[in-house]
């Protein structure tokens, strides 16, 4: 049956579906995490996420059974009933129901029987859209899932805000104009026959410094940090995928006069022909590292493509290109210390921050070599009661009298290949302390948490050492492992990977996602793996204190997800009680942050065990030993019986006398 007339407010659903940027796109895996969930939820074979504009209906996921075709008419589309009402149409037995027992998707081939639909409502009122639980058997949901159908559907609207903004990131801004995105720009962002090669373009640099022309240029060298990784763990055709995505990102942000050139493996370099305004450079940097910063899919994987950028300008004030070019390396190098996309000018400033990064790279090194670094260990507390369950241990290094935080060193561990030796050095201090730690509070139940990067997880014969290490030094009664990897590792699906995380299960530690919602990975992948628990990244928790709501929201619909999977969470970075007390409302039980405690050297965490004063209960004894005793105790009294009684005759013969 046809639906109702569509309202009048359409021209306004419509600006809002453009706004949001989903209006004629085709089909998004990236949806698919959230329709593969809500199948699970609804426990039916199809999950589908739909949007809608004035004549139609279309698919951005669908998971399940094929429906053979990507466009519905909305006449016959049971989304399309959805996104005419508030509330979730929800069809147990669609041949029972009159108004769709003759549709042509229950009548016809398809056969659909249960039909759950949820509205993707936008915060200004419109109806986006709507997620989908189909059936081809009659079937009923719970009241419990029908309450996180409705909640992924709100995370689903939440998407798609985060695509708007990335959209009003990159092109608001940003300030480009509406021809950058033009189909005219878009055989320009398609191309890459345009792309120089490194020869290519030191020819021409070598040129205008031989000529002696002294005309003023600009070099940027863009580094995708996840090149390397990338290529290691999903091998070089995802690597050179990754690299060509970020070169038409690159042509298309940069402006129209500028040179792009592939200069190595993971290097992009950017000429700027008589741009030397800092200013105008900046805006340049800005907008590299604003189309660098939306997710790149490729295939089943969510690759990063974060970049650092090294700057150098030349104005007569270089005599050479290699020393133009050394200054742009260094540059870069200082810019990759920092978290996430950034960039740096070469100036005083970052060649004596170069010279300090190279004196503290050979110390460091010397550091691993020699065992010189120690775990601290960051205790994690039960946020109902303050009783302490647990530490994670954290790195820390002795240099030159001072003890350095990790955001001294890791940056450069990070650069040279180091972290996965960092790691190893870690779980091996921590693991041998142990016995030492549970001295004061035998067989009380302790977490240690250790952490694994992904640097480590990449390195085959690292991961046998992490077995290794855990097989020598058996966890002491009541203490249980558990080992932290960041988010973005589960992007891979290498058999050998997921033969670790078995392995590691098997020899009974449990495996947490560190900083989670900070990274990137699939939702259906995650919940197919041991997953068991959560660290809700600090940059979330700092937020919960702040005046904007929207952040909270965010968290608070995460949280009912994780509570949902039946994932243990633990908050870090706790630093006031508001915190404390927000997370303990919506669920959260531990925590960590320097609320509690600051991470303590083995000797203080020590002292903070035994400042618990506990006393251990009774342990049993096993029944072997009791029968013993019990033999003993009966023997003792068959022999002192006769015994007593002689030497009670002595006395009184004595007393006679």
């Amino acid at each position: 049956m046809d639906a109702p007339a569509i309202p009048h407010d359409d021209a306004a659903r419509l600006q809002d579906l453009r706004s949001y940027g989903v209006l004629d796109t085709s089909a998004d895996p990236h949806f698919d995490d959230i329709s593969e969930l809500a199948r699970r939820i609804a426990g039916t074979e199809i999950g589908i996420v739909s949007l809608v504009d004035e004549n139609r209906q279309w698919f951005k996921s669908c998971v399940g059974l094929p429906l053979g075709q990507q466009e519905t008419p909305r006449r016959v589309s049971f989304c399309g009933h959805t996104i005419l009402q508030r509330d979730p149409l929800i069809i147990n037995n669609a041949l029972q129901d009159p108004r769709f027992h003759d549709n042509p998707l229950v009548a016809g081939e398809l056969g659909i029987r249960f039909y759950a639909g949820f509205p993707l409502v936008s915060p200004n009122g419109f109806v986006l859209g709507s997620l989908c639980a189909i059936s081809r058997t009659p079937h009923q949901l719970t009241a419990d899932q029908i309450d996180s159908l409705q909640r992924l559907a709100s995370l689903t609207v939440q998407q798609l805000q985060v695509l708007r903004q990335a959209d009003s990131l990159s092109i608001a801004e940003q300030g480009l104009d509406t021809e950058s995105i033009s189909p005219g720009s878009a055989e320009r962002f398609k191309a890459l026959d345009r792309l120089l090669n490194r020869d290519q373009l030191v020819q021409m640099l070598s040129l205008m410094f031989g000529m002696g022309l002294g005309s003023p240029f600009t070099l940027l060298r863009c580094r995708f940090r996840d090149y390397e990784r990338v290529n290691a763990t999903l091998g070089a055709s995802h690597a050179e995928h990754l690299i060509d995505e970020a070169a038409r990102r690159v042509m298309v942000a940069v402006p129209k006069t500028a040179s792009v050139a592939r200069f190595a493996e993971a290097e992009l370099m950017v000429l700027l022909p008589y741009d030397v305004e800092r200013v105008q450079i900046r805006k340049v940097a800005e907008r590299l590292i604003a189309f660098s910063g939306q997710v790149y899919r490729y295939g089943t994987q969510s690759l990063s493509l974060a970049v650092s950028i090294g700057i150098a300008t030349s104005q007569s004030n270089y005599e050479n290109l290699e020393s133009m070019l050394a200054d742009t390396s260094m540059a870069e190098r200082m810019a990759r210390s920092a978290a996430g996309s950034s960039f740096r000018f070469v100036d005083a400033e970052a060649r004596v921050a170069a010279r300090e990064s190279y004196r503290l790279e050979s110390a460091l090194r010397e550091a691993l070599a020699t065992k010189n670094m120690e775990p601290f260990l960051q205790p994690i507390l039960d946020l109902t009661s303050g009783q302490l369950i647990g530490f994670e241990a954290l790195a820390r290094w002795r240099f030159e009298g001072q003890i350095l935080p990790p955001s001294s060193f890791l940056p450069i561990c990070a650069e040279n290949g180091l972290t996965g030796n960092l790691d190893l050095l870690i779980i091996e201090k921590t693991l041998a302390a142990l016995p030492l730690l549970a001295q004061p509070i035998p067989h009380h139940p302790m977490t240690i948490s250790l952490n694994l990067s992904g640097v480590l997880l990449e390195d085959q014969q690292q991961r046998l050492r992490v077995l290794t290490l855990i097989d020598e030094n058996p966890l002491p009664p009541g203490w249980t492992l558990q080992l932290e990897l960041v988010e973005d590792v589960f992007q891979d699906t290498s058999e050998s990977f997921d033969q670790f995380l078995s392995d590691l299960v098997v020899r009974g530690a449990t495996i947490a996602i560190d900083d989670f919602g900070t990274g990137y990975s699939s939702l259906a992948r995650l919940i197919s793996l041991p997953i068991q628990g959560v660290k809700v990244d600090r940059t979330f928790v700092e937020k919960i204190s702040g005046q904007d709501d929207s952040p909270r929201m965010v968290l608070k619909t995460m949280l009912t997800m994780l509570a949902d999977l039946g994932m243990s969470i633990t908050a870090e970075g706790i630093e006031e009680d508001a915190q404390r007390n927000w997370l303990l409302k919506y669920g959260v039980t531990k925590g960590q942050g320097f609320l509690f405690d600051k991470p303590l050297s083995l000797t203080e965490a020590v002292g903070r065990l035994r400042g618990m004063h506990y006393r251990p209960k009774a342990i049993p004894v096993e029944p072997g030993r009791v029968w013993a005793a019990r033999r003993r105790r009966l023997l003792r009294k068959v022999w002192t019986k006769p015994l007593n009684l002689l030497l009670g005759s002595g006395d009184r013969r004595r007393d006679a006398n």
